[in-house]
């Protein structure tokens, strides 16, 4: 009896700790992050009716990523950056509209995605866009001005189970801190 009691306590300590081996190795990203975006603007008060113009910023975290080759404004299947308006509660500001198109279709070869959309942007290195929150309120009171930058690939999942890539894919949006602003 005793034996059996011990055969079933070595495999179940060896279950358990099969299992935590077999974690994939992109657990560590989750920690610390493949990316981080983060907006920059000259001044943090308006003028109602005054043009927000502002910088967001991608930079590569400590292990490089690959991230889809264009970076420009987000929209019609095209990944990039996203700027928006909110009140303090969290409720759209803007005074106009966007819209936005669906995914394209999935591709079949992951490896010819990598090499025909995406860019390997190395450690500690940024890719940016200077632009202006389109259609700020005239409303006097603060707000804040949220970014982010959105890969937009349907191929992402595959393209980061590619050994060469070692799982430092951009696959999810990637949120910069809200900056506080105000117009008077």
């Amino acid at each position: 009896m005793h034996t059996v009691v011990s055969f079933l306590v070595v495999s179940l300590f060896l279950l358990s700790t099969a299992s935590q081996d077999s974690v994939p190795s992109q657990a560590s990203q989750d920690i610390e992050p493949i990316a981080s975006a983060s907006i920059h603007v000259d001044k943090h008060s308006f003028k109602s009716g005054e043009v927000i113009k502002l910088t967001v910023l991608l930079e590569a975290g400590p292990g490089g990523v690959y991230i889809p080759k264009s970076w420009g404004e987000m929209g019609g299947d095209i990944p990039g950056f996203s700027v928006n308006l909110t009140t303090l509660s969290g409720k759209g500001a803007e005074t106009c509209g966007i819209a936005t198109d669906s995914w394209g279709p999935k591709h079949e070869d992951a490896r010819a995605v990598l090499n025909r959309d995406f860019i390997y942007l190395p450690a500690q290195r940024i890719v940016g866009l200077r632009t202006a929150v389109r259609c700020p309120p005239k409303r006097r009171g603060k707000y804040f001005i949220n970014a982010d930058y959105s890969p937009f690939n349907i191929d992402a999942d595959e393209v980061a189970r590619l050994p060469e890539t070692h799982g430092l894919v951009l696959r999810k949006s990637i949120r910069a801190r809200p900056v506080l602003t105000s117009i008077y």
